[in-house]
C-alpha cells in the first residue's frame, strides 16, 4: 500500500508519487465507486450531472490490474487536503462508509478500459503556517479528457471550497474555472 497524507514534506510526497504512477502506470479503469457515509447512498441530494458529482467521503477506482487508487479529504489540525492511497490487487482501501458503485454511470462508462496515464496533484496552502499540500489532483487517461477530483462543494454552476467533502469535475472548462484563494492554479492545474 502506498499512502499519499497531503502534508507529508515535499521529497517523500514526491517520491510516494512517482512509486505510485510506476505502480498505475496505463492500466485500464475497471469501477469506479463513491464512498458515502455508513448506511449511505449516491447521490442522496449531491449534485451529479454529466459535468461533475459532489462526493461525501472518497472516490476509488478499481484498475484491470487489480489496484484501487483512492482519493479521499484529510485533516489533521489546520492542514486540510487531499489524500491519495493505493492499494495492492486482494487489499482494500482503509476508507470507512459504504461503497457505492457508480461505473455505470454515463459520466464514468466511457472511461471504462482507458488507461490511467497521468496523475497531477495542485497545491494549496490551506491556512497560515501550513506547507503547501494537494487540493486537487487531475487524473488523465487515454484518449479523454482528464477527471479533476477537488476538494470543495457545488455551489450554483459553480463550486466553493469545501475542505470536508469532494467534487469530480468531468468537463475540462469547468475544472479550469474552479479556483480558490490559496492556490495558484485552478483546480484542473497546469497543462
Amino acid at each position: 500500500m502506498t499512502t499519499l497524507l497531503p502534508w507529508l514534506e515535499e521529497p517523500l510526497y514526491r517520491e510516494r508519487l512517482a512509486t505510485l504512477l510506476s505502480d498505475v502506470a496505463d492500466a485500464p479503469l475497471a469501477a469506479v465507486r463513491y464512498v458515502a457515509p455508513s448506511g449511505g447512498t449516491w447521490p442522496e441530494g449531491h449534485r451529479a450531472d454529466r459535468g461533475a458529482h459532489e462526493v461525501d467521503m472518497a472516490v476509488a477506482l478499481t484498475l484491470g490490474n487489480g489496484w484501487v487508487l483512492a482519493a479521499s479529504w484529510a485533516m489533521d489540525g489546520l492542514n486540510e487536503g487531499l489524500a491519495l492511497e493505493l492499494t495492492e490487487p486482494g487489499d482494500t482501501p482503509d476508507l470507512s462508509g459504504t461503497a457505492v458503485d457508480v461505473s455505470g454511470r454515463a459520466e464514468w462508462s466511457e472511461f471504462l478500459g482507458m488507461a490511467l496515464t497521468g496523475i497531477t496533484p495542485v497545491t494549496h496552502v490551506p491556512n497560515e503556517g501550513c506547507p503547501e499540500m494537494p487540493w486537487a489532483v487531475r487524473l488523465d487517461f487515454s484518449a479523454a479528457a482528464p477527471v479533476t477530483v477537488a476538494l470543495g462543494e457545488s455551489t450554483g454552476s459553480g463550486f466553493t471550497y469545501m475542505p470536508d467533502s469532494l467534487v469530480v469535475i468531468f468537463d475540462e472548462k469547468e475544472a479550469a474555472a474552479y479556483r480558490i484563494p490559496a492556490s495558484s492554479e485552478p483546480a484542473l492545474g497546469h497543462r
